[in-house]
């Protein structure tokens, strides 16, 4: 949430000063001596708060507190007006104003109603992600596959999700871990609460602590207020923890704490603070190859592996990709209002025999792509891009010295077809061949020149 704030008076001293005491309380200030600099601030910035004195040179508070009415309704405006305009401080708070100050201004009661006002700021923003959770709540139809191994996985998350029991959930980067994550919470009898998410791997390790655990005002330089940690942001709720391999061995110590005795210690603080949520972890790393190397805690991973959940590669599922194909498609011809039906067969054969490496989230972007080009109902070759130049055979483990230059081969005219639009006479120059040469070379590859598609379009070449 913005914690700036616009400080709009004209007696220099009490500005200066007051500015100096909010920014020690952690704001972030600008300051404007006149109203007509006030107007135009409000109109270039967003602020959470805004303090007008009345009566101001340029441009009075009223006029200031009309316009950000106007303009930025959400901002919370306090007015400071002095004994003979108590009428107007009133009539601002008529105009949209949630609070007004008498002259002399005393401090502390300013801090506390911006304090008041940045509490009411943050509950209006939790209430507003609460909503979107809700309204957006997960379907476990976005899983998608029908192999025996998504068929288990989907069978763990039915029989774990009624219980509170710590999750772990392991997978290469892209096969959807955090789907699984939703799908428990959104089964579980905490789905009414909030969903909370952290990637462990992302946050610094001087700043992770303070992140999951929060803290005290004071416990460290730039500690200005105390701060609410992500375990008591999903309170009731689910707190997922991605990457959990790569949180260091310092916040490991304390994590193992809030685990087994369901309470966390505040930075800064010795009062523990009891919760209730359920707890979902998430790693790409091999955790029994980090905990030899000392760098995961082995009583931390048996805490959190009460119920490990394991999802294959992409390439280990290849059953499911017709039907992750037809999934994005479906995702995003409404997303773009585009109708395509489906791909062409030798594209499927592309996706089939793709190595993957990126795995789903790898295959989301592709077909994301695909439909944002395509210009029929069917999905050809041309459409996928760079995709149809990097089939699984040239894989590291492709060994058979004819595929593996089989492939190089078919990988080089693809990227020369690509380079110029398909046009196979340039093509066939460039590459040094002869045109009917290009030609076999199509065939024996099994190239999708799109011959028939340009032709019905009247924009053939070659």
């Amino acid at each position: 949430m913005i914690r700036k704030i616009l400080l709009a008076d004209d007696e220099v001293t009490f500005r200066k000063t007051f500015a100096k005491v909010l920014v020690e309380e952690g704001m972030s200030v600008k300051e404007v001596g006149n109203g007509t600099d006030a107007l135009d601030a409000v109109t270039k910035e967003r602020f959470a708060v805004a303090i007008l004195d009345i009566r101001m040179p340029g441009a009075d508070g009223i006029k200031v507190l009309r316009e950000i009415m106007r303009i930025r309704p959400e901002t919370r405006v306090i007015m400071i007006t002095a004994y003979g305009t108590v009428e107007m401080a009133v009539e601002a708070v008529k105009l949209g104003a949630c609070d007004y100050v008498m002259k002399p201004v005393v401090m502390d009661d300013v801090l506390t109603k911006i304090r008041k006002n940045l509490r009411y700021l943050e509950l209006q923003e939790e209430n507003k992600q609460l909503k979107q959770e809700l309204s957006g709540r997960f379907d476990i139809g976005q899983i998608v596959g029908q192999s025996s191994a998504m068929q288990k996985v989907l069978e763990m998350i039915r029989k774990v999700a009624p219980t509170k029991s710590n999750v772990l959930i392991t997978g290469k980067s892209g096969t959807g871990k955090e789907l699984v994550a939703r799908a428990i919470h959104s089964l579980g009898s905490q789905n009414g609460s909030r969903f909370v998410a952290v990637n462990c791997s992302a946050i610094p390790e001087s700043l992770l602590e303070s992140e999951l655990f929060g803290h005290k005002k004071g416990s460290f330089t730039s500690a200005f207020q105390d701060k609410k940690g992500l375990f008591e942001c999903a309170r009731g709720g689910t707190l997922f923890l991605d990457e959990i391999g790569y949180m260091p061995m310092s916040c490991q110590v304390k994590l193992l704490r809030a685990v087994e005795h369901r309470q966390i210690i505040p930075v800064g603080s010795t009062v523990p603070i009891d919760i209730d949520l359920r707890l979902i972890a998430a790693t790409n790393k091999d955790l029994a190859k980090e905990i030899k190397a000392v760098r995961f805690r082995e009583d931390l991973y048996y805490r959190m592996n009460v119920v490990g959940i394991h999802l294959p590669p992409l390439r280990e599922r290849k059953e499911d990709i017709p039907l992750l194909v037809e999934h994005f498609i479906g995702k995003y011809n409404a997303e773009m209002g585009k109708h395509c039906v489906g791909v062409s067969d030798d594209v499927m054969r592309l996706l089939m025999s793709y190595d993957w490496k990126g795995n789903i989230r790898e295959m989301q972007n592709v077909i994301e792509r695909a439909v944002i080009f395509s210009e029929d109902e069917v999905i050809r070759m041309s459409d996928i891009g760079l995709l149809g130049c990097h089939v699984v055979s040239l894989s590291e483990e492709n060994e058979n010295l004819q595929l593996a230059v089989r492939a190089y081969e078919r990988e080089h005219i693809c990227r020369v077809l690509n380079k110029y639009d398909w046009n196979k006479v340039e093509a066939a120059k460039a590459l040094n061949i002869g045109l009917s040469s290009l030609y076999r070379k199509i065939d024996e590859l099994d190239i999708d020149s799109q011959k028939r598609k340009r032709e019905s379009k009247g924009t053939a070449v070659a």
